[in-house]
């Protein structure tokens, strides 16, 4: 099939609603007291008994994350070191089919009580997306000394992470890379800052890390391992990018980028950035990038470093965010109202991602909507988007809802292809 046309963009940057700015800010949950229980039970005080013996007793049915190694033959004179294995076994991540958690609800006893309920009761789910580090700066536990972050507060939640990994949830971090105030405040160095000196905002008054900076890169490695450390199979990277509002003031002087001239383009500089990840997690993780739906279009890298060519050979998966939503403009894969078209724009979309990604190291799974912006989504919706990524051969989707309230009635369970490609 031809490559798409650039005209086919229809100014992304600038028309795209990101998902990022409809991230609703929950509650303020009280701090939560952690305990403990001996080395082989771990608990949240608060959490019914039932929800913990629900976690421990009811297996998924996906296959359990790790691999055996078998013990090496000791040499003479020397002590043998078991060949290094990842987390996971990629048949396993291939498979994932995953809910969006904030630490909020990650961290707060009712609200996971009632997401556990709702992944028991529909059949197809099998992973978790949880906030490690979020558009705040904030992470859920006190960090260790090298990951200078904001505590969220919830310093149990690795002890869930284990919980879940132990039953054969295959656990993904959602690490914010780029957007982060809380940083960027303690570090103003480290930051966009204006030609005076000061931190220098995006249109929605938010505060970005420079991605040139390469002690930004090292923080966020850090953060990475910790999450490793945690027991996450995945590390997925979001904001992964330049704010596209600082394009123009780049290019004027109006904002300070230093590092901006080791690099041609933004998107050689987001690539190097994915290559330095995964050599850092390189038998420790797999590695994940959320791009922005319109790069399985686009023939350039929007401005904010995101060209699927380009970027598709430094990790494991590419993660678009195809909502139908986002699709704004008229005549997108030739509909009035892509919303309207759920099925539809997601197919046209994995169609695209996977010619695209020919030949290279990432393979494709896509965020999909389960919120709605003008037009109501409800189980049609978003089951036509999951039976549209299975139509395509593709077995792995992440849903994403910012305050974690999950369509009722839908079914995750669908079988790999068998549809005709859509008109």
């Amino acid at each position: 099939m031809p490559r798409r046309s650039g005209k086919r963009q229809v100014a992304a940057t600038s028309t795209v609603v990101e998902r990022e700015s409809r991230i609703k800010r929950g509650p303020k949950w009280g701090y939560l007291v952690v305990a403990l229980l001996c080395s082989a039970v771990l608990s949240y005080v608060g959490y019914s008994q039932g929800l913990f013996d629900g976690l421990l007793a009811q297996p998924t049915e996906v296959e359990e994350p790790g691999t055996a190694v078998d013990p090496l033959p000791e040499g003479p004179g020397e002590d043998p070191e078991p060949p290094p294995t990842l987390l996971a076994p990629m048949e396993t991540a291939l498979r994932a089919r995953a809910l969006y958690l904030t630490m909020d609800t990650a961290g707060t006893p009712s609200r996971m009580a009632s997401i556990m309920g709702y992944v028991r009761g529909h059949e197809g789910l099998n992973s978790f997306v949880i906030d490690i580090k979020d558009n705040n700066g904030r992470v859920p536990a006190k960090p260790p000394e090298n990951v200078p972050s904001k505590p969220g507060g919830y310093s149990h939640v690795p002890a869930l992470v284990e919980v879940l990994a132990d039953q054969g949830y295959y656990m993904i971090a959602r690490v914010v890379a780029f957007q982060d105030p809380y940083r960027a405040t303690n570090a103003p160095e480290r930051a966009i800052r204006r030609p005076d000196g000061s931190l220098w905002r995006d249109r929605d008054g938010r505060l970005w890390l420079n991605p040139y900076d390469e002690q930004n890169w090292e923080f966020v490695r850090d953060v990475a391992l910790w999450a490793v450390d945690m027991g996450f199979h995945e590390i997925q990277l979001d904001y992964v990018r330049f704010p596209d509002s600082a394009q123009g003031l780049e290019r004027s002087g109006s904002v300070l980028m230093p590092g901006a001239e080791n690099y041609e383009t933004r998107g050689d500089c987001i690539k190097a950035f994915l290559d330095y990840m995964s050599e850092a997690l390189k038998d420790k993780a797999y590695l994940s990038a959320d791009i922005f739906g319109f790069a399985t279009i686009a023939a350039d890298d929007m401005g904010i470093g995101h060209k699927w060519e380009q970027l598709a050979d430094s990790v494991d998966f590419m993660c678009p965010m195809v909502y139908p939503s986002h699709y704004y403009n008229p005549g997108i894969y030739g509909f009035q109202v892509p919303e309207a078209h759920p099925y539809e724009v997601v197919y046209k979309a994995m169609e695209e991602a996977l010619e695209r990604g020919q030949g290279l190291r990432a393979k494709v799974r896509p965020w999909l909507q389960d919120f709605s912006m003008r037009i109501k989504y409800g189980p049609a919706e978003v089951e036509a988007q999951i039976k549209a990524v299975f139509d395509r051969g593709i077995e792995t989707y992440l849903l994403w809802n910012p305050a974690n309230s999950y369509t009722d009635g839908v079914d995750y369970a669908h079988e790999v292809g068998g549809a005709a490609e859509p008109e």
